[in-house]
């Protein structure tokens, strides 16, 4: 037999308001330059996700 589970608690996140429109824009400062800002991301992302590169490398 099985149990029954009381319904877990969610979490309530209001509907946004869709008549504020976000815009990109640059990032603050003097030596902030699309070339570093790319190369930023994807040292982060490399040393973070190291180990799942080097198994789907594998592949």
């Amino acid at each position: 037999m099985s149990h029954a589970l009381k319904k877990a608690e969610r979490l309530l996140i209001p509907p946004r308001d869709k008549s504020a429109i976000a815009s990109p824009r640059a990032a603050i400062g003097t030596g902030y330059a699309h070339k570093d800002q790319v190369k930023n991301a994807f040292d982060f992302g490399f040393v973070r996700y190291e180990k799942a590169m080097e198994e789907l490398s594998k592949v």
